[in-house]
């Protein structure tokens, strides 16, 4: 059977000033834990317990990773079903930010450990219920031809958020960045709320039906309204989830030890500045990909063959740093890792809006797709310690990487209704 849902009506394109605005809030969201995740929380944490700091900051951003898993699904759930003149959409996204923004503000002027951890708990879920409701408006709206280019502008203002949140962590004192992260996320709200205008004409989905509009039946959490698909009914769904699971688990445990790598493996004798240096050539490669590679999937209507090959190229990327003992050739591998996940990025995005199982549920299954983004984001440092300390070394933990980006690049091979 078919697991992707196609517009019932043929949709106008949306304009460049809509993706204009869609692109604006997508950076919003997405600069709102950046600033603090990468830098202004560890500055906080270390000044509050400097003997303990690792142990403080590892329960901190374990717990609000957790509560942001959890909340994803369920907040799309609750996206799904509601009706209101408002929408079904807005009212998660501007709840959330309200509340994520104002958590922001709590988590700058605070000086207790308990106050910010539970700000941060707070932020982290009333961020996944804004985000998931944002990531689901491209399925709701955008024709399918258009599915590449927004998924590249989304690739492109991710990467600049996580950029310009590094920046104003360390160019301005916390309380300051905070507040400016926080009026960020809210002011590149309003455009594009201000003006979307939600597509009509989508039923009422029943919770106690037993099956979803596409025949996908509730298993498990679907007997209490949620609707999980299973392998069998939705394999394309879940090959897609798999191989982006795959591919960004190993961006994640190569890139968790860059520092100790650059110190201890290429004897930089400033492994701080290298970062800094591989972090801006990796985020130039994301950007000069991220929207050519959508408009030429587009174009070509196809997306496998793009997440595939980008797979491959993050694989070779992680060879190279398997086998570097220079910083040049460790730029080439930033570079060409860049350059493939920009196209992953991407695409893997559009993919995933062709292969939702069902309308009535889209939000709720962004949200668990969205598990194979924050799923190895957590495990990544116990991964990445085993591997270091067990399997030879930087070596072998950027070897394993490569074998995993490979299996995730042959798996989406398997999704079959999507060219």
């Amino acid at each position: 059977m078919s697991t992707s849902v196609a517009p019932t009506t043929e949709r106008a394109p949306v304009t460049t000033g809509w993706i204009a605005r869609f692109g604006l809030m997508y950076f919003g969201q997405h600069i709102s834990w950046a600033t603090p995740a990468q830098i202004l929380l560890a500055v906080q944490v270390l000044a509050m317990y400097p003997d303990d700091k690792e142990r403080m900051l590892a329960w901190l951003m374990g717990v609000g990773g957790l509560a942001a898993v959890i909340a994803g699904p369920l907040a799309g759930r609750f996206s799904d079903r509601t009706r209101s003149s408002f929408g079904r959409r807005r009212p998660w996204i501007v709840g959330g930010t309200v509340v994520a923004s104002a958590m922001l503000v709590v988590a700058g002027i605070t000086g207790s450990y308990a106050v910010l951890f539970g700000a941060w708990v707070v932020f982290q879920i009333a961020l996944a219920t804004s985000q998931t409701s944002v990531q689901t408006i491209p399925p709701d709206r955008v024709p399918h031809q258009q599915y590449g280019l927004i998924s590249g502008v989304m690739g492109l203002t991710y990467t600049a958020a996580v950029v310009v949140g590094a920046a104003l962590g360390a160019l301005l004192p916390v309380r300051g960045a905070y507040l400016a992260t926080a009026l960020f996320m809210l002011l590149f709200l309003v455009p594009f709320v201000a003006t979307y205008r939600e597509p009509e004409g989508e039923a009422v989905p029943k919770v106690e039906s037993r099956h979803t509009e596409s025949g996908v039946k509730p298993t498990g959490l679907g007997r209490v309204g949620f609707n999980l698909p299973s392998f069998r009914e939705a394999p394309d769904f879940w090959w897609v989830f798999i191989a982006r699971l795959l591919v960004t688990m190993t961006q994640a445990i190569a890139l968790f030890y860059l520092l100790y790598f650059l110190r201890d493996r290429v004897q930089h004798p400033d492994p701080e500045t290298g970062v800094l240096i591989l972090s801006a050539v990796y985020a130039v490669f994301v950007i000069l990909t991220a929207v050519w590679s959508g408009r030429a999937s587009d174009r070509s209507g196809k997306r496998r063959v793009f997440v595939s090959l980008s797979s491959f190229g993050v694989a070779v990327a992680c060879l190279v740093m398997a086998f570097a003992t220079s910083f040049t050739v460790v730029i080439g591998a930033a570079a060409l890792l860049g350059l493939s996940w920009g196209v992953f990025q991407a695409i893997d995005q559009a993919l995933i809006n062709h292969v939702l199982p069902s309308a009535e549920d889209r939000a709720a299954h962004i949200g668990i797709v969205n598990l194979a983004v924050h799923i190895p984001n957590t495990a990544a440092p116990a991964i990445a310690a085993v591997l270091v300390t067990q399997a030879g070394g930087y070596p072998g933990l950027y070897a394993v990487a490569a074998a995993l980006t490979t299996i995730g690049g042959i798996v989406v091979w398997k999704v079959r209704n999507v060219p």
